[in-house]
């Protein structure tokens, strides 16, 4: 990868944890500030770290990577029919104290991604 493609793919993860410096996103990023430097000079992107934050933040790759589209994956709006009745099977083998507590964190999900959302929406716009 070019030194500026690198470059741009660290600037995104400074922007998407609000790093007002490369200090800050070492630290964020739980990384020392030499392996962030080195990072640097060595035009390398750490995919691991990338991957992690796809799967547990919905962060774009497309994004985060190469710098097209939204900051955050899309939800998928439908399910497939198999895992719809997976899900459906596992609440049904639930009390419904635990059905609501699942329902209710399922909420809160719901409220998080719309969040993270706006506030990424609210970014671009500044």
């Amino acid at each position: 990868m070019c030194t500026s493609e690198a470059t741009q793919v660290l600037d995104r993860l400074k922007h998407l944890m609000a790093a007002p410096n490369d200090a800050a996103l070492a630290k964020a990023l739980s990384i020392s500030p030499q392996t962030l430097g080195s990072w640097r000079a060595r035009a390398s992107i750490p995919y691991a770290l990338c991957m992690d934050l796809a799967r547990t933040d919905g962060i774009s790759l497309d994004w985060l990577l190469l710098g097209r589209g939204a900051m955050l994956c899309e939800p998928q709006t439908v399910l497939e029919d198999d895992a719809l009745i997976a899900i459906l099977t596992t609440l049904q083998g639930l009390d419904a104290q635990d059905q609501q507590h699942v329902h209710k964190v399922a909420l809160d999900r719901k409220l998080l991604r719309q969040l993270q959302r706006e506030v990424a929406r609210l970014r671009n716009h500044s």
